[in-house]
């Protein structure tokens, strides 16, 4: 099943469409990656769990279907949630959307397995608050204080953005406890809220903000990103009491709806859909015409360093690397035909230019004046793309392309550039220009 743009070590559909990942978790010795999927078509009009499992992160299974929208309060989708293990069982949480002559209603409801294939659904489910829309999904549950917690991603009935809180002793049970964030920054809408903790002085909190249309109950096209914000939960409180403003998790074109879990080493790692593409880029995304539309990010851990939210990539991806090649020269073409590779640049020190082209110039890099520029070819107008972010210094990139993909990572994960790639010239020749003196150029075939 390799097509022209088929990933080699992203997880994607063998058809229909993926969208956001949920239900991360390591479970009895194996990674479950659930995601949101239309297996039947190339657009957003239905809605299931799909399913990825691995053993190391890397290689993966696809047992296919988890969950399917078959009951009453989930009849018109089985949207975002995620998972936790207890007694030795995997407690599924997802919000059911129902649409009734138009009208919106949801629940936030309960899967639970016992082996990670077979999953019951409990009868019951959690209605909406009043003082808010049936805008309200994506439960993140997890444990603290010797109780569970629920946080759902909400809009009120003044078209701001929230996220509501539940609290339960059981995990069927949950009695709703209040606002536990909202922010204008959150705009009219929020998604896919994730909170967690890093080190013992900070808590992050993940979301998604959308600023709609409208917040009458029809979908209007939307304006949104993931970010985060670094505070600290107040248990007594019940709230998210923030220190800082909203800052964006990945600074490149795709990037969204990203969740997180704890392995047992201890990580905690993110994963996201990786896609912001409007209407136009999806119509005419190249893989719909070999019958699948999108993919998720690598899985990254998330580490708290000099008061710094990094995103770092995995180190079992080094098990992919052969071929390596290294160069040390001030400049230098590296012929390459390979769709998926790995490079890693150490300057050794800081640097204050530098200049890099990957896949025959398709995409490029540029460093100089304290500015940090990425492009791409926009596979719709065909025109150049550029990101760029103020950046004070410039000691290390590592950079993993895949067949349509490309993730970025500054600085050790200070900064990420994700996004989908669809390259159209048979060669991936890499160019750099400006290597300091202590600096190389280590080039990976995967």
């Amino acid at each position: 099943m390799k097509h022209k743009y088929k990933n080699s070590f992203h997880i994607e559909p063998a058809q229909g469409l993926l969208n956001d990942p949920n239900g991360l978790i390591q479970y009895q010795g194996k990674y479950y990656f659930f995601h949101q999927w239309n297996r039947f078509n190339t657009n957003h009009e239905y809605k299931e769990w799909g399913l990825f499992t691995s053993t190391d992160l890397v290689n993966w299974e696809n047992p296919g279907t988890a969950l399917v929208p078959d009951l009453a309060d989930d009849k018109d989708g089985i949207y975002s949630g995620s998972a936790i293990e207890h007694d030795q069982k995997m407690y599924l949480f997802y919000t059911g959307n129902t649409k009734t002559k138009g009208i919106r209603k949801s629940w936030q409801k309960i899967a639970v397995s016992a082996d990670g294939k077979t999953f019951i659904k409990e009868p019951q489910g959690i209605e909406t608050p009043a003082g808010f829309t049936e805008h309200h999904r994506d439960p993140k549950v997890w444990q603290s204080q010797g109780k569970w917690w629920m946080i759902v991603g909400a809009q009120t009935t003044e078209n701001v953005g929230a996220i509501t809180l539940f609290t339960s002793t059981d995990l069927i049970n949950w009695a709703f406890q209040g606002t536990f964030y909202s922010d204008p920054d959150l705009e009219q809408m929020c998604e896919c809220p994730d909170v967690f903790s890093l080190t013992d002085e900070v808590d992050i909190l993940t979301v998604c903000p959308q600023k709609r249309s409208s917040n009458e109950e029809i979908d209007l096209p939307v304006s949104s990103y993931a970010g985060y914000s670094v505070g600290k939960v107040d248990y007594q409180q019940k709230q998210f009491v923030p220190t800082g403003e909203i800052q964006l998790l990945d600074q490149g074109f795709d990037f969204y709806a990203p969740q997180s879990f704890q392995d047992d080493k201890g990580r905690r790692i993110i994963v996201a859909w990786m896609s912001r593409m409007d209407e136009e880029q999806e119509k005419q995304c190249p893989t719909i015409k070999e019958g699948y539309l999108h993919c998720l990010t690598m899985p990254r851990e998330l580490k708290w360093e000099q008061g710094q939210l990094r995103q770092v990539p995995l180190k079992e991806y080094q098990q992919l690397r052969k071929d390596q090649q290294t160069y040390t020269a001030a400049e230098e073409v590296i012929k390459n035909q390979q769709t998926a590779y790995e490079l890693v640049i150490d300057f050794k020190e800081e640097v204050s230019a530098f200049d890099l082209t990957l896949n025959a110039e398709a995409n490029s890099l540029q460093f100089k004046d304290n500015v940090l520029q990425v492009s791409r070819i926009n596979w719709v107008s065909g025109e150049k793309e550029v990101k760029e972010i103020p950046l004070e210094s410039l000691h290390k990139l590592q950079i993993f392309c895949d067949t349509s993909t490309l993730e970025i990572f500054i600085n050790d994960g200070q900064f990420v550039f994700s996004m989908r790639n669809f390259r159209t010239r048979s060669s991936s020749d890499i160019t750099y220009k400006h290597l300091n003196e202590k600096g190389s150029v280590v080039f990976y075939n995967y």
